[in-house]
C-alpha cells in the first residue's frame, strides 16, 4: 500500500458510487492491484467528506443508519518508518453529514495494527463478498460489501456477540467505497467465513 491511497476532500457531504465495478487495476507501490476500474474518475467527480484523521485515507467509507452514523476503515501509507496503519471508526453524524462523535475506534494503539484485522474476498451461493473482520471486547465486527454481478445486495458492519452468536447489522445508507485490494498482503486471511479460510485475492 504505497503513496496512492484514496484522497480526502473538504466537501461536507459524502457521496456514493453510481456503479459497482468489481475489478480493474491500479499500480500502487510498484505492484498492480485489482481496483474499481473507474475509481480515479469517480474520486474526482464524486468527492465525499471523510472522518479519518488528517494523515489517513479511507479504505471503506459510508453513511449508515439512514445517515445518522458513519462506518470507516482508515489507513495510512507504508513508508520508511513502517508498513502504515489501519483503524476502524464508527460514530454519529450531525444534520449536515459531518462527524459529531466517534463511538468506537479499533485498535486504539496503531502499532502493528494490520495484524489485528482479517481480510477476505469470496463467492458463496452466488454472492460476492468483500470483508474486513476484527474482534474487540467480546464482539466480532465484520465490515462488508455483498454483490451479485453489478448489483449491490448489502453493505455495512455486522456486529456479533461471540458468547451468544447473536448478530446485529448496521447497514450503509448509500453505496460505499471499498478499496479492499489496497490491503492485499497486509492483513491476515480470514478463517471465519462461509467458505472457510479466505484471503483478499
Amino acid at each position: 500500500m504505497g503513496a496512492s491511497l484514496p484522497s480526502r476532500s473538504p466537501n461536507p457531504r459524502r457521496c456514493c458510487w453510481p456503479a459497482w465495478p468489481r475489478r480493474g487495476s491500479l499500480r500502487v507501490g510498484g505492484k498492480a492491484r485489482r481496483f474499481a476500474a473507474s475509481a480515479a474518475v469517480l474520486l474526482t467527480a464524486c468527492a465525499a467528506a471523510l472522518s479519518c484523521e488528517p494523515d489517513a485515507s479511507p479504505i471503506f467509507a459510508c453513511d449508515a443508519a439512514k445517515g445518522r452514523k458513519f462506518i470507516e476503515l482508515c489507513a495510512t501509507s507504508s513508508g520508511a518508518t513502517g508498513p502504515g496503519t489501519l483503524q476502524y471508526r464508527f460514530g454519529s453524524l450531525d444534520g449536515e453529514g459531518r462527524e459529531k462523535a466517534v463511538e468506537l475506534e479499533f485498535p486504539r494503539s496503531l502499532d502493528a495494527s494490520h495484524r489485528k484485522f482479517f481480510g477476505a474476498t469470496y463467492t458463496h451461493q452466488g454472492v460476492y463478498t468483500q470483508s474486513i473482520r476484527f474482534v474487540s471486547g467480546g464482539y466480532g465486527y465484520t465490515v462488508f460489501t455483498r454483490s451479485k454481478g453489478n448489483q449491490l445486495v448489502g453493505a455495512g458492519v455486522d456486529v456479533r456477540n461471540t458468547a451468544t452468536g447473536k448478530t446485529l447489522s448496521v447497514d450503509c445508507s448509500e453505496r460505499p467505497r471499498f478499496y479492499i485490494f489496497e490491503l492485499q498482503g497486509l492483513v491476515p486471511c480470514d478463517t471465519d467465513t462461509p467458505v472457510g479460510n479466505a484471503c483478499i485475492q
